[in-house]
């Protein structure tokens, strides 16, 4: 698999780092993500978002894939405020991703 896109983010405080890769897919004009894996090192809870985003991600344009919120987490996963920053960590990566893309 060749990745278009990877990025990086970190959350010092709980000690939980995030790795998230894209691939691209062509499609009448439009680039779509053909694939989204993730590497994570830290709590289940950052491990359950980066798996809910990259299953999230498959498929969607880049203006959709920049739509993905906070909020989109915590109701999907139910996520308690505590571990909000698990769904912010994914979404930092997940910016990061898209401009080393260069989306």
């Amino acid at each position: 698999m060749q990745w278009q896109g990877s990025g990086f983010a970190d959350t010092p405080a709980a000690d939980a780092r995030c790795h998230l890769y894209l691939a691209a897919q062509a499609e009448a004009g439009s680039k779509h993500i053909a694939q989204a894996a993730f590497a994570v090192f830290g709590p289940p809870v950052a491990i359950a978002c980066a798996d809910w985003a990259c299953e999230r991600l498959q498929g969607r344009t880049i203006e959709r894939a920049r739509s993905l919120t906070s909020r989109d987490f915590e109701q999907a996963l139910g996520l308690a405020p505590a571990e909000r920053y698990a769904a912010l960590l994914v979404l930092d990566a997940l910016e990061a991703a898209l401009t080393d893309w260069g989306a």
